[in-house]
C-alpha cells in the first residue's frame, strides 16, 4: 500500500467538517492508502464496497445515461454517507462522513483534491494470474484466459473447455 499520500487525505479530513475516513481504492477494489483512524480491515472492507457502488454507477450511465461514466456516487445510511469520485486513471477516492457533514462541501473539497493530486493516482488493472505449458495438455494453475488453440485446459484433469 502507497503511504506517500496519506498526508493529504489527513489534511482532506482534518479541513472538512464532518469527515470520518478518507480512502483511496483501485477500480478492482483494493486500498491504495487511506487515513490512519480508518483500520486496515475496515479499509479492506470499505474499498470493496466503493468499488462495488463506483461499478454499480458505471452501468446506469451506460445502461441510462450516455454512457460518459459516473462522476460520483453517493450513499447515504444511518449515521453518515459514503462519497465516491473517480481520482486519476483506474483510481478513485471515498470519503465516509458524519449525517451531519455538508455533502457540497465534502464534494466540493474531495474534487479539489483530486485536481490536485489525480495524476500521481494511478491504479493499473489486476491481471489475470500467469500460466504456463508444462507438456503437452498440462498447465500450472486455473486461469480464465484461453491457452493454445482457444482452449483452456486444467493440469491432471484432462478437461478441455472449447470458446
Amino acid at each position: 500500500m502507497d503511504t506517500s499520500l496519506d498526508w493529504l487525505l489527513e489534511n482532506l479530513r482534518h479541513r472538512t467538517p464532518g469527515i470520518r475516513h478518507v480512502l483511496v481504492l483501485s477500480r478492482d477494489g483494493l486500498k491504495m492508502c487511506h487515513t490512519r483512524e480508518l483500520h486496515v480491515d475496515r479499509a479492506d472492507q470499505l474499498a470493496a464496497i466503493s468499488a462495488g457502488i463506483q461499478s454499480l454507477s458505471l452501468s446506469a450511465s451506460a445502461e441510462f445515461g450516455d454512457g460518459g461514466g459516473a462522476g460520483q456516487a453517493m450513499a447515504e445510511f444511518g449515521g453518515g454517507v459514503l462519497l465516491i469520485v473517480g481520482a486519476g486513471e483506474g483510481a478513485h477516492l471515498a470519503v465516509v462522513t458524519t449525517q451531519e457533514a455538508d455533502v457540497g462541501v465534502v464534494g466540493h473539497n474531495m474534487n479539489e483534491l483530486v485536481e490536485q493530486i489525480g495524476g500521481f493516482l494511478t491504479a493499473a488493472p489486476r491481471r489475470t494470474a500467469r500460466t504456463d505449458w508444462i507438456g503437452e495438455g498440462d498447465r500450472i494453475g486455473m486461469t480464465g484466459e484461453t491457452g493454445r488453440g482457444g482452449r483452456t485446459e486444467w493440469a491432471g484433469t484432462g478437461a478441455e473447455q472449447t470458446r
